[in-house]
C-alpha cells in the first residue's frame, strides 16, 4: 500500500475521533453534568493522541524513505 494513501484519511479519522468524543461526552454529561467539561476534555485528549500518532506516522515514513535511500546508493 502506498504511504501517502495512509495520510488522505487523515482528515477523516480527525473528524470521527471529534465525534467520538462529543458523544462519549455528552453521554457522561447526562449521568454526571459538569457544563461541557466532559465534551471538552474528551476532545482534547482526543487531540492529543492524534497528534502523537500523527508524529509518529510520519517518522516511520521518514525512516522509510531513508531506509529507502540508503539501499538505493
Amino acid at each position: 500500500m502506498n504511504k501517502y494513501i495512509v495520510f488522505a484519511g487523515i482528515g477523516f479519522e480527525l473528524v470521527g475521533l471529534i465525534i467520538v468524543s462529543v458523544y462519549a461526552g455528552e453521554y457522561l454529561e447526562t449521568l454526571k453534568p459538569t457544563k461541557g467539561l466532559w465534551v471538552a476534555g474528551f476532545i482534547l485528549l482526543s487531540l492529543v493522541g492524534w497528534m502523537i500518532h500523527l508524529l509518529a506516522m510520519l517518522k516511520s515514513t521518514q525512516k522509510q524513505k531513508t531506509d529507502s535511500n540508503d539501499k538505493a546508493s
